[in-house]
């Protein structure tokens, strides 16, 4: 197990990481033996489609784009007066902001959709903790599902739940989804039985 998370305790939606850690290293703070939840699905995805190896944790990400942020915020302060006459209106709050509070692709959108990047960061950090709000309930209803079945005595509806919960808490670790394989030909189905 990582340090790091032994030391802070880390969860994952829910799930305590103190006796098992993944296989993944930031490359900007360089911590190590991550699980796959600790990055975005787009930074998993260019990692399985270059296996490269750098990636970047969404803490470095989040940390990156604030002090761009902030950098552009004391860009803005520090312009001339003159400079900031040229305004655009935020799609999202509606209020009518210098040109520097945007950055160029949001203005290429035009003023029905261009937001301001406070409005971004906002939207960024409401979707991701919905994100890991709807994991945590998928989470806590397969250990439900778990108890029920556990209660129940039946052997299959034991293995259906204890699969599906192993399957959400193994694409935490590893970022990969579970594949769902269809039920085959069977016995009994062969050549042997044709024409009986």
């Amino acid at each position: 197990m990582a340090s790091y998370a032994q030391q802070n305790k880390v969860t994952h939606a829910g799930v305590a990481v103190n006796n098992w850690a993944g296989d993944f290293e930031c490359s900007v703070c360089r911590r190590k033996r991550l699980t796959a939840s600790e990055f975005s699905k787009k930074m998993q995805e260019r990692y399985k489609k270059d296996g490269n190896g750098t990636l970047k944790c969404k803490i470095c990400v989040d940390k990156a784009a604030a002090d761009e942020r902030a950098a552009a915020a004391a860009k803005t302060k520090a312009a001339a007066p003159s400079a900031t006459t040229d305004t655009a209106t935020c799609a999202a709050c509606k209020e009518n902001l210098p040109v520097s509070a945007f950055t160029k692709p949001q203005l290429k959108k035009g003023p029905a959709k261009q937001r301001c990047q406070p409005c971004i960061a906002k939207a960024e950090a409401d979707e991701q903790a919905s994100g890991k709000a709807k994991k945590e309930e998928t989470l806590k209803a397969a250990r439900e599902a778990v108890a029920k079945a556990e209660k129940s005595g039946d052997a299959a509806a034991k293995l259906r739940a204890n699969a599906t919960l192993s399957a959400l808490e193994g694409e935490l670790v590893t970022g990969l989804r579970p594949l769902k394989i269809g039920r085959g030909r069977g016995r009994g189905r062969g050549r042997g039985r044709r024409g009986k």
